[in-house]
C-alpha cells in the first residue's frame, strides 16, 4: 500500500467518518465557489448575486449522494474493469443531474427559471474534467476492505493416540438446586448467541458460560454448522429449508423453530446439509 493509500486508509478505517469528511469538503468548496465567484466579479467590475452564485454551486452538493452510492457499490467487485463502470455511470449520471438540479431550484426559488439545455452545456465546459477526476481518483485511490464472507475452517482438537479429531459429545450445565445437567451434545437443536453465553436449544433453554466461536472448535463441523454470526445449528434436526430469494435462507427446526440463514454463511451451511441430506441444492 503506497503513502498515499494509508493516507486514504487511516481517514476512513472509521465506517462514520467518510460521511463527515465528505460533506466538510463539499460544504469548504461550495464557499470557495461562492467566494471566488464574487471575486471574479469584483474583478470584472459586474454585479454579484448571491443566490445565483449559490444555486450553481449546487454541483458539489451532489457529490454527497452520487460519490456515497458510488463508493459503496464498488465495494462488490473484485475487477478494475467493474470500477471503471461504476465511475463513469456516476460521472454520467452527475453531469445529467446537474442542470436538472439547477433548473428545479431556480423554478421554486428563483425569480428567472434556467435552461436545462444551457446549464448541461455550461457544466460540460466548467466541470467535466473536474467530474472526471473526482471520481476517477477516488474510486481507484479508495482502500477497500478485503471481505472474506466464509467461515473459517472449524479447528480441529488435537487428536488421541489414533489421531482422530476429536469432540465434545455432551455439555454440563447447572440446573437449578445446585444440580448439574449433563446434556448430549447430538440432541441440542442449536446455540444462540446471548452475550456474554450462550443460549443452549434443547428440550429447554439453558444457560451456557462460554461464546459461539469456542464452541465452534469443540463441535462436530460436519453436524454443527454456523449459519449466522448468533446461530450455530444442528444439522441433523432440520426439517426443511426455503430460500428467501436473495442469498438468505430460512430453515425450519423439528420443534418448528425458524432459523435464518445468512447469505454470508449459506455456501458451507448448504454444503454440510447436502452431506447430511445427499440434496441437490440450487
Amino acid at each position: 500500500m503506497n503513502l498515499t493509500s494509508r493516507l486514504f486508509y487511516s481517514l476512513f478505517q472509521n465506517r462514520l467518518k467518510p460521511k463527515y469528511i465528505l460533506t466538510a469538503c463539499l460544504g469548504l468548496l461550495i464557499t470557495a465557489n461562492v467566494v471566488l465567484d464574487y471575486l471574479f466579479t469584483r474583478v470584472q467590475n459586474s454585479a454579484f448575486y448571491f443566490s445565483e452564485s449559490l444555486l450553481f454551486s449546487s454541483y458539489w452538493a451532489l457529490f454527497l449522494p452520487l460519490l456515497t452510492l458510488a463508493l459503496k457499490r464498488a465495494e462488490k467487485p473484485e475487477k478494475a474493469a467493474s470500477r471503471v463502470l461504476i465511475a463513469g455511470s456516476a460521472i454520467v449520471l452527475h453531469l445529467l443531474l446537474y442542470p436538472a438540479l439547477v433548473w428545479m431550484l431556480s423554478k421554486v426559488f428563483c425569480a428567472h427559471t434556467f435552461n436545462y439545455m444551457q446549464t448541461f452545456h455550461f457544466g460540460l465546459s466548467a466541470y467535466f474534467i473536474k467530474t472526471v477526476l473526482i471520481y476517477g481518483f477516488l474510486l481507484t485511490i479508495y482502500p477497500f476492505p478485503v471481505r472474506n464472507h466464509q467461515p473459517a475452517p472449524m479447528p480441529e482438537k488435537a487428536g488421541t493416540e489414533t489421531g482422530l479429531p476429536q469432540f465434545i459429545h455432551s455439555i454440563l450445565i447447572a440446573d437449578g438446586n445446585n444440580r448439574k445437567l449433563v446434556l448430549a451434545v447430538a440432541d441440542i437443536l442449536y446455540f444462540s448467541a446471548n452475550p456474554p453465553y450462550v443460549n443452549i436449544h434443547h428440550s429447554k433453554k439453558h444457560l451456557h458460560t462460554g461464546t459461539l466461536r469456542s464452541l465452534e472448535t469443540q463441535l462436530n463441523g460436519h453436524q454443527f454448522v454456523r449459519i449466522h454470526k448468533s446461530y450455530i445449528v444442528n444439522v441433523h434436526k432440520i426439517a426443511s429449508m426455503q430460500s428467501r430469494q436473495n442469498g438468505d435462507y430460512d430453515i425450519t427446526l423439528l420443534d418448528d423453530t425458524v432459523l435464518r440463514v445468512s447469505r454470508n454463511y449459506a455456501k458451507h451451511f448448504k454444503l454440510r446439509f447436502s452431506e447430511r441430506h445427499q440434496l441437490t441444492i440450487k
